[in-house]
């Protein structure tokens, strides 16, 4: 027999039948009768209210990254998405499966000009895996199950759902089987096998390649370790068959342990290492399983490999990118899994040509790392200890959230990753603002892992608002503000480039040791290097938020490939 629900009420249901038991945003009154019906379901919905809809859909990114599962925000018609449109923007960019319900005029009114009215659907294609309008009562379930399908399926990315207002409360019916339905039609998203048409071809052009190339490199991207059927083992097992020397993308961090003698770690603009990007140059074949061959990780295409470049994803900006490599419409996922078994049956020597360079890179990326340890500061930490130590004694299965600046250059040089989706950055868009509110999502989303989130001031600046909202919510995350009084890539590149003309990048702050406690939050300013192990012994023991500051100067420059940074400047 069929059950009645409101539109509300079956959104309600359906989210928490399939797992999606905590939504972030803020009430409107496009949303008031959703979240009226969210008030019969606080024992099974956590719906959490931020201070901007920005923070609220990026806490809903950071989720879904952690979990596997859409995070979910819900904001007002007009002015609340589009506060939400940056955050949708990294989201899209970076995969991130995401569910954003927004509200939407009165149907009476739509496409009217009416108060609140923006064309949401207009502004949502070009930064959503896709768009749905509800309209029509009646149609309920057959939009939440494409909208909550499209969010999973490869490649994975958000989703805008307009609920027109004067909707919400309409009755509908719905057959018992609905519920099953939409948890088997979720179940058979990954057994369906996307992209199957070419792997075949993919993986016989790489074993070809493999018979004459000397020096292989895997380019794991998050599109293939952000997907919660990834593997660690698989990749390590094709890198140990290959001969092949692993690095990643920013997004990509946590596909291979990063103490593992074949993972490199990150390659390319922002945060390479020298090892990586001196391996990824140099290698004659390097397979990409994922979709960020791009201008990143190639310095806008300035650092580019010796030889061929097989690219497998399921992303279609692969097409569209300059071509430098051939590009198959494969889900990585399945090509990394059909070539590891191929290679059963293939009998490969395991290739050494590359472990010279790669020893002379390590000592000397080890040179430059130990350089900046030993610098000393007149005022301040030394910032590179303190991310050294930090890194030395937090578990293994750490969450970082990292901001975009220099300081995040700390998370790549001194901060290991081990596990997928246990770094969480706005690589792909290299929006600031995302890292604070990606930190409460993850923090809340993983309750037995610390989660560090690693901001600069400029960053930090732009969400603080929400200390309030870790506050109220008792959401344990760490805060690291880097403050250097500045924009810093920007006054860097003015002094750097432009002859020292500075305009415009050096700011003023409040005192963070009084905004924290304004909030009610435990607040250390790390003043010298004797503060460093104090204030690291705080951030494990607390179970509480806490703000850590640590002045640097603007002059100082973390470590980081610079030859390869001024070249793609230049």
């Amino acid at each position: 027999m069929p059950t009645e629900y409101t539109v509300a009420g079956l959104l309600a249901e359906t989210l928490h039948h399939i797992g999606l038991n905590r939504l972030y945003g803020i009430i409107g009154t496009s949303v008031i009768d959703f979240i009226d019906t969210l008030y019969n379901y606080r024992d099974k919905i956590d719906f959490v209210t931020t201070r901007h809809e920005q923070v609220a859909a990026s806490a809903a990114d950071a989720q879904g990254r952690v979990t596997g599962k859409p995070g979910v925000a819900v904001v007002h018609a007009g002015p609340g998405f589009l506060n939400a449109m940056i955050s949708l923007g990294i989201a899209y960019r970076d995969r991130a499966p995401l569910l954003l319900i927004s509200g939407g005029v009165r149907r009476r009114l739509r496409k009217t000009g009416a108060w609140l009215e923006v064309d949401q659907e207009s502004l949502s294609r070009p930064i959503a895996k896709s768009y749905y309008y509800l309209g029509d009562p009646s149609s309920t379930p057959e939009t939440l199950v494409s909208a909550v399908k499209d969010a999973l399926t490869p490649p994975r990315g958000p989703v805008v759902l307009e609920v027109a207002e004067d909707i919400w409360r309409s009755k509908i019916n719905v057959a018992d089987s609905y519920f099953k339905r939409i948890k088997d039609e979720i179940s058979s998203i990954y057994e369906k096998g996307y992209g199957q048409s070419q792997v075949e071809d993919f993986v016989k052009d790489v074993l070809n390649l493999l018979e004459t190339a000397e020096k292989p490199v895997i380019l794991a991207c998050g599109e293939l370790s952000m997907d919660p059927r990834f593997k660690q083992s698989t990749l390590l097992k094709l890198a140990s068959k290959i001969g092949a020397y692993i690095v990643t993308s920013g997004n990509g961090r946590g596909a291979c342990p990063e103490d593992h003698p074949r993972c490199l770690g990150r390659v390319g603009f922002g945060g390479g290492s020298l090892v990586a990007d001196r391996a990824f140059e140099n290698s004659d074949l390097v397979i990409v399983l994922g979709n960020e061959f791009d201008d990143i990780t190639t310095y806008a295409y300035t650092m580019l490999p010796e030889g061929d470049i097989l690219v497998a994803s399921l992303d279609p900006l692969v097409e569209k990118r300059p071509a430098y490599y051939d590009y198959y419409i494969v889900d990585p996922i399945i090509a990394l899994e059909k070539l590891v078994d191929s290679l059963e049956s293939h009998s490969l020597t395991p290739k050494d040509k590359l472990d010279e360079l790669v020893s002379e890179a390590r000592k000397q990326w080890n040179t430059i790392l130990g350089e900046a340890l030993n610098r000393s500061y007149d005022h301040g930490p030394n910032p590179a200890l303190f991310f050294k130590e930090l890194d030395r004694v937090l578990p293994r299965d750490r969450i970082i959230a990292a901001g975009q600046g220099t300081h995040i250059l700390y998370t790549y040089s001194y901060m290991k990753i081990y596990e997928p989706r246990s770094f969480l950055a706005a690589t792909n868009l290299g929006a600031m603002s995302y890292a604070f509110p990606a930190a409460i999502g993850a923090a809340q989303a993983t309750t037995n892992k610390p989660v560090i989130a690693v901001v600069g001031d400029g960053d930090f600046m732009m969400t603080v608002q929400d200390l309030e909202t870790v506050v109220r919510e008792k959401i344990p995350v760490k805060i690291i503000v880097v403050n250097d009084n500045s924009y810093k890539v920007l006054y860097l590149r003015q002094t750097i480039q432009l002859g020292g003309r500075i305009y415009e990048t050096l700011l003023g702050n409040p005192d963070f040791m009084k905004l924290a406690e304004a909030f009610g939050i435990k607040g250390i300013r790390v003043e010298n290097n004797n503060m460093i192990a104090s204030t690291i012994e705080e951030i494990l023991r607390s179970d509480d938020p806490l703000l850590v500051e640590i002045p640097v100067s603007p002059d100082d420059l973390p470590p980081l490939n610079l030859e390869y940074t001024l070249r793609m400047s230049s």
